[in-house]
């Protein structure tokens, strides 16, 4: 997930691309994770955290004086938990992995995005 000291990273990252001059400005930021464990019936139990944050950060990334052009996500798998059910057959899976969020910007003309 997003934290502070990631947060400040990407916003030096910004500014600093922007310093260069550079017209494009591509961030990745790990928008949601699907975690959880096996229950104790052997069935899967699931949870699913978000990042409220990203929209703010991404306001922030703005004010740098860049606009947002283009987002795209994917989710990517880190592994599954399994366990044998106990009252029928088969088996109950956790999946587990996070959702990316793939954010373009674009230079804009005055630092205010403006």
């Amino acid at each position: 997930m997003l934290t502070s000291e990631e947060a400040t990273r990407l916003l030096q990252l910004s500014a600093d691309a922007r310093a260069r001059g550079d017209v494009l400005l591509h961030l990745q930021v790990e928008v949601s994770r699907l975690t959880g464990e096996p229950s104790s019936w052997g069935s899967a139990q699931n949870e699913f955290t978000t990042n409220e944050s990203v929209g703010c950060f991404l306001g922030e990334v703005e004010r740098v004086g860049w606009r947002l052009e283009h987002t795209g996500y994917t989710f990517v798998e880190s592994g599954a938990t399994t366990s044998a059910r106990m009252l029928s057959t088969g088996t109950g899976v956790v999946n587990h992995g996070a959702v990316t969020g793939y954010f373009t910007f674009r230079r804009t003309e005055s630092p205010t995005g403006e």
